[in-house]
């Protein structure tokens, strides 16, 4: 996934699980994830987001 691809609002998958997306950080390509079960965001590299799961 490209980092440019990302938004504030989306839904990312990480090995993890799923989050939301609150920020992206273009030039480190990290972002912020809120999980909806969690009350503390997470960060992750771009390169840890997988592509969406059917």
């Amino acid at each position: 996934m490209d980092i440019h691809d990302i938004r504030p609002g989306m839904i990312c998958h990480t090995s993890d699980g799923s989050g939301y997306v609150l920020e992206v950080d273009i030039n480190n390509q990290l972002v912020l994830l809120q999980r909806e079960d969690e009350t503390i965001p997470f960060q992750v590299h771009v390169s840890e987001l997988q592509e969406e799961r059917n």
